[in-house]
């Protein structure tokens, strides 16, 4: 460990002690008292859904209330999101200091790496706790948490959840009335109601909104809308029913990234330019449909069931006028980079009417009993998930560079028409596009779930737990160009959790152990041995941790932890020489401290602070390049704060600050080529106030990016090493509510 601090940059580690200093002495005053981390709200029999995941078998591991949390994790709360605005899921998450963007471009849907790892789209992002289509627009603005669990997640969420858990956590029924307006820089403008009522049977809760998208990036524009309706009712004096609707319809170019200069040297940062943007690229469209219920029985006050199902289907038109690569180094490594001088080849990407469908079952038991001093929460339960994804009109060709409505016998539109340092390209739609039914995917996992977390007679517990998971995936793909893939794969895995939790005079010390199995990864079309599966990887979690409280006013927490898997990666020998094989070698680990402090100080000032320092390293494959490097697009040390304050000259007033600090990461395999580190600095002004008697006004204004810093916000390994994504340049955005 002491090697590890010693490798972090000079400058991160006076950050890192200013970090600490700042918050043991500045939150250590306080005689406030710090509100509870609740998941949501739910009848006086339920005894909620745990933070950070949504199933009662997490529940008995992490407890109900933050202080006995055996496992490392962030909550987001809505006086979070009061001060931030809704915006998108990005924005959010960078309040969790172990949260990597993972090619999350403007138009597209959001990836995520957590400590390094990346996110399943398939079971890592949740709402409500049940699985829903990760590849799609998530609506923030029916949210009242997101939650985070860090590290893996298999014991209670399903096999392949190795980096951990994103859930969205809806609101629910409330009596009261909202109309809000919002508006940003180049005129982004967005309507919204919020109505709910609440009564002896039960409550409903709608909200609707549309926003007209104009954001800095040029030529990124488009529109959203929104519905929702969540409604709880009694059914009975011991059950309860909750059920959630939602449908969107998200549509907007895409602000495609960037790659490297001939695989060595970063290309030119404009986060305003929508390289490649032409007047023929259309808008990636998402319509998404979730639908959920679920009901809470307390059989008595020891033992209550649960049943939960639901569906989420998303259909998708993915298209764009998209840069990549140079054809002027045909025969080589041409669409991992673009030319050094800058060029690149512009083309034609559709993938109409794809669909993806995930379908959800469960039910759950828990129970509670007293036996020679001992309490036992036990937990049983079964679930079933269903996942299907097709894409049938799929076309990936080279523009039509002259724009003579054709493409030319002699290959010539598929010359370098573009450059980035010139801001210049040329090309059309393609004049005869040809689709094919490329790829048709299902995935379903039965499982069986049994935990038993025993408090002892000291107020110590031990948890013990796993999940008997079958995972069955059925997957054709013909992609043009490719040769044709057809495979099945059966997998039957048990994923164990066991944690000891010791109580201490103002909090808890932990230690824990927890595995993960993720399915053989296919290897993808930049590889030379694309469609080929690879063995399934098991990842292994150690963590220790920490949680204090020594007033009532703030709490402090640290987590130390190593994950470790097989590495899988395309080899590839040099950058002039033929496509490598994708191959599964050596092994990548992650070896970290995440330090975070939260509260507030007397009656004005409250916020968080979060560092996560980590090494994420890859060793044992046969390549020397890669060896002993820091894995891509994953920094050392990333820092991040919130602080409000509220103004005394200024009655019912609040003032806040962001600020994100991100180090040095590779952008590339070998770590040849690193991104520079960062700071950003977002401000904003909360103004809330009473218009007579039951009216209440909210005025926002906010600036994201104050000091207007360019800086690459991800590195992703997206059609080869490194595809770069920037960050958002300085924006202002204003809203008004008023409620009753």
């Amino acid at each position: 460990m002491v090697n590890f601090f010693s490798s972090l940059p000079h400058g991160g580690r006076c950050l890192g002690m200013a970090l600490g200093l700042f918050s043991l002495s500045v939150f250590s005053q306080t005689a406030t008292v710090l509100p509870d981390i609740e998941v949501r709200a739910l009848p006086a029999s339920s005894s909620g859904l745990g933070v950070g995941v949504g199933s009662p078998q997490t529940q008995l591991f992490t407890g109900q209330d933050w202080m006995n949390q055996p496992l490392s994790g962030q909550v987001i709360d809505q006086a979070d999101m009061a001060l931030m605005g809704p915006g998108r899921l990005t924005d959010l998450l960078r309040l969790d200091s172990s949260v990597e963007p993972y090619y999350s471009p403007l138009g597209y849907y959001e990836g995520f790496l957590i400590r390094g790892f990346a996110v399943d789209p398939v079971l890592g992002i949740r709402v409500n706790g049940v699985p829903v289509v990760g590849e799609s627009r998530l609506n923030m603005q029916n949210k009242q948490q997101v939650q985070t669990l860090r590290g893996p997640a298999g014991a209670w969420a399903g096999a392949g959840t190795s980096a951990g858990l994103i859930n969205l956590v809806t609101e629910r029924p409330r009596d009261g009335r909202e109309l809000y307006l919002t508006a940003e820089s180049r005129a982004s403008l967005g309507a919204g109601i919020d109505l709910g009522q609440t009564g002896p049977h039960g409550g409903w809760r709608l909200n609707a909104a549309i926003d007209h998208l104009r954001p800095e990036a040029r030529g990124a524009d488009g529109g959203s809308g929104m519905v929702s309706l969540a409604l709880d009712r009694p059914l009975g004096s011991r059950s309860v029913l909750e059920m959630d609707l939602e449908y969107s319809r998200h549509s907007q170019r895409s602000q495609p990234g960037s790659q490297l200069l001939g695989g060595t040297v970063l290309p030119p940062l404009n986060p305003k330019l929508v390289l490649g943007g032409s007047s023929w690229s259309k808008p990636v469209v998402f319509d998404s449909l979730f639908a959920m219920g679920r009901i809470t029985h307390a059989v008595d006050s020891d033992f209550k069931l649960m049943g939960t199902a639901s569906l989420h289907r998303v259909k998708t038109d993915d298209r764009s006028s998209f840069p990549w690569g140079c054809s002027a180094t045909t025969g080589t490594l041409a669409g991992t980079y673009f030319c050094a001088n800058g060029d690149f080849t512009l083309w034609d990407y559709r993938s109409l009417k794809e669909k993806r469908e995930a379908a959800y079952l469960a039910m759950d038991g828990l129970y509670t009993v007293e036996q020679e001093g001992l309490t036992h929460n036990l937990a049983l339960g079964a679930s079933y998930l269903r996942r299907t994804t097709r894409m049938p009109n799929y076309m990936w060709d080279v523009a039509d560079t002259n724009n003579n409505g054709q493409l030319d016998a002699d290959f010539s539109d598929y010359a370098d028409t573009g450059n980035v340092f010139t801001s210049s390209w040329t090309g059309g739609a393609n004049p005869s596009p040809f689709f094919s039914d490329v790829f048709d995917q299902t995935i379903e996992q039965l499982a069986l779930v049994a935990h038993d977390r025993v408090t002892l007679r000291n107020g110590d517990s031990v948890a013990v737990g796993g999940r008997w998971v079958r995972h069955e995936e059925d997957l054709r793909a013909n992609f043009p160009f490719y040769p044709a893939v057809r495979r099945s794969q059966d997998q039957t895995v048990f994923l164990p959790a066991l944690s000891y939790s010791r109580k201490l005079n103002t909090g808890r010390a932990f230690a824990g152990y927890r595995q993960d199995l993720e399915a053989g990864q296919r290897a993808p079309l930049s590889s030379a041995n694309y469609g080929e599966v690879l063995s399934p990887r098991r990842m292994h979690a150690y963590e220790v941790g920490l949680r204090l409280q020594p007033g009532q006013a703030v709490a402090y927490e640290a987590t130390a932890f190593y994950t470790h898997r097989p590495y899988n990666f395309r080899l590839d020998a040099g950058l002039n020489d033929p496509l490598g094989p994708f191959v599964q070698q050596g092994r990548e680990s992650r070896l970290g401290l995440e330090l975070g402090a939260r509260g507030s100080l007397g009656q004005l000032l409250s916020g968080r602070l979060g560092l996560t320092a980590m090494q994420a390293k890859v060793s044992g494959t046969s390549q020397d390049a890669v060896n002993g490097n820091h894995a891509l697009n994953t920094p050392k040390l990333r820092m991040n704060g919130l602080l409000a304050y509220k103004l005394p000259a200024l009655q019912a007033t609040q003032a806040s600050v962001v600020w994100n600090y991100v180090g040095r990461r590779p952008a590339t395999a070998d770590g040849r080529v690193e991104l520079p580190s960062y700071h950003r600095f977002d401000l904003g002004l909360l103004h809330e106030r009473r218009l007579g008697e039951g009216t209440g006004l909210s005025l926002r204004f906010y600036v994201e990016n104050v000091f207007d810093h360019a800086y690459w916000r991800d590195a992703a390994d997206f059609l080869g090493d490194g595809y770069l994504t920037a960050g958002a340049p300085r924006t202002f955005k204003a809203s008004l509510t008023l409620s009753q």
